[in-house]
């Protein structure tokens, strides 16, 4: 039976942004698929994080962070947060910083400057319910986002 199920999430369709984040050592990036929007007024993203990623205690610790809408064409770059030395993601990124100081790619579509304002624990993933400070468009001809449909798989939270 788990794998009829898990079948039914592989046809999920999801966008697939850059969360991004900072700490005293530096910026980390990582890519996320698990993001909506959870409220119109105030405006409200949640974010589900596995608990043993390296970004989720630099949420936890920041209280902050932002979502970089990734374009389409963005697909080939997403190697590049997925390297192990966090310090070195944004080696081969241009980017400027937001209102916050959490890194925006020159070549997002757009970004979502979020302060955290609650925590979920929702079993291996904690669910982050972040405020949105700011945010704006920065590439408006990437009108295609990215979505798990571009790219080789649906993140089921097992990795």
């Amino acid at each position: 039976m788990e794998k009829e199920w898990q079948d039914v999430l592989d046809k999920f369709s999801y966008g697939i942004y850059l969360v991004t984040v900072s700490s005293p050592e530096g910026y980390n990036g990582m890519i996320a698929s698990w993001v909506t929007q959870c409220s119109h007024e105030p405006p409200r993203i949640a974010l589900a994080i596995r608990k043993n990623r390296l970004a989720h205690e630099q949420i936890r610790e920041s209280g902050r962070f932002c979502i970089n809408v990734l374009h389409r064409e963005a697909v080939g770059m997403i190697s590049q947060f997925k390297i192990a030395d966090w310090k070195k993601k944004f080696d081969s990124c241009k980017y400027s910083l937001s209102p916050s100081g959490l890194p925006i790619l020159d070549d997002c579509i757009g970004y979502l400057d979020c302060s955290l304002d609650h925590t979920i624990g929702a079993g291996d993933h904690t669910l982050f319910i972040g405020t949105v400070k700011g945010g704006g468009t920065v590439k408006a001809d990437h009108v295609i986002p990215l979505s798990t449909a571009d790219y080789s798989g649906v993140y089921r939270g097992s990795k």
